[in-house]
């Protein structure tokens, strides 16, 4: 146990370094006054309606958990509940370690099996990642010229994105198959086999259903729709002033998004990487930047930290 947590400790303190770093880098060049210059522009009522927007979409997430499990479902209001819990653990911890924390908290809430959970939670975040990725794939279309000034060849990220959508589909597709001849199968001996064979199985119930499955998407693309939208009123909140604050929310997201599997997103150097790369592009300078990281963070953490804190200390 101690080298447990010695080795966590140190992997904590790396990813506090590595943030401290970046944040120093990008600010070390910046005066304060101007970046509070820039947040004097802002408008408080474009921050509430943007904080408002995205506790809208952290409840459609949590909705969509609950969607995903079989009939009979727990009671809503348990899983919205463990699904915020579970959110604020996305928040500190990096690579999405709060799905883990939500597959054991409906096993030992719910009465979930851990394979049903991981299928709830798995197609959950796929549908929400697919969704958003062909969102990010339309904006980076209509901006292909931004897009281009930001990474050179337009056509390798888009190539990359569609690349992963297009893997994960099929792994679905793959899973949907394998599914229903595991499911003619007896259970395997071995616990590990069985929970993966049970969680293929569980998999391909869900996504064979072609009416959920569509009642799941559009669920996934309203929430998306949120996200993309808080972040986007977050601009104005910020002060910042850009050329195209659709195109250069969703972008700045897509980006942080990936940064978070390394850093976790409460560290804050990852939005503000992100916002550093994507929106020079936009007519940005480094005080708005920093404005706009800075409401980033606010948005990203204020509804989750105020709805999933008092649900996680419920649970110790």
């Amino acid at each position: 146990m101690q080298k447990l947590l010695a080795h966590r400790g140190l992997k904590v303190g790396l990813q506090l370094t590595l943030s401290g770093v970046v944040l120093f880098m990008l600010g070390k060049d910046v005066d304060g006054s101007n970046v509070m210059e820039t947040l004097s522009q802002g408008s408080w009522g474009w921050l509430g309606a943007a904080l408002a927007v995205k506790t809208t979409a952290l409840l459609i997430h949590e909705g969509r958990l609950w969607l995903a499990l079989p009939k009979p479902r727990p009671p809503l209001r348990t899983v919205v509940s463990l699904g915020l819990a579970a959110g604020v653990l996305n928040l500190a911890l990096p690579a999405r370690a709060g799905d883990i924390a939500a597959i054991a908290f409906l096993d030992r809430e719910c009465k979930v099996p851990p394979a049903v959970g991981t299928a709830a939670v798995g197609v959950t975040s796929f549908l929400e990642a697919a969704v958003f990725a062909f969102f990010l794939l339309a904006v980076m279309g209509m901006g292909a010229a931004t897009w281009q000034g930001l990474v050179g060849d337009s056509n390798s990220p888009m190539l990359w994105i569609s690349a992963g959508v297009g893997v994960g589909c099929l792994t679905l597709v793959a899973m949907a198959v394998a599914g229903r001849h595991l499911s003619q199968a007896p259970p395997a001996k071995n616990p590990v086999v069985d929970f993966i064979q049970q969680t293929i199985i569980q998999t391909s119930f869900i996504v064979t259903n072609a009416r959920y499955l569509g009642i799941q998407t559009a669920a996934a693309g309203l929430q998306v729709v949120a996200v993309v939208a808080a972040f986007t009123l977050a601009m104005p909140a910020s002060g910042a002033a850009v050329t195209d604050p659709l195109a250069a929310s969703a972008m700045v997201l897509g980006v942080a998004s990936l940064a978070a599997f390394v850093l976790p997103p409460t560290m804050a150097a990852g939005p503000a990487a992100a916002s550093a790369l994507v929106l020079p592009a936009f007519g940005a300078d480094s005080s708005a930047v920093l404005a706009y990281a800075g409401t980033y963070w606010l948005v990203a953490h204020v509804p989750a930290m105020t709805m999933g804190l008092p649900a996680l200390f419920a649970r110790r």
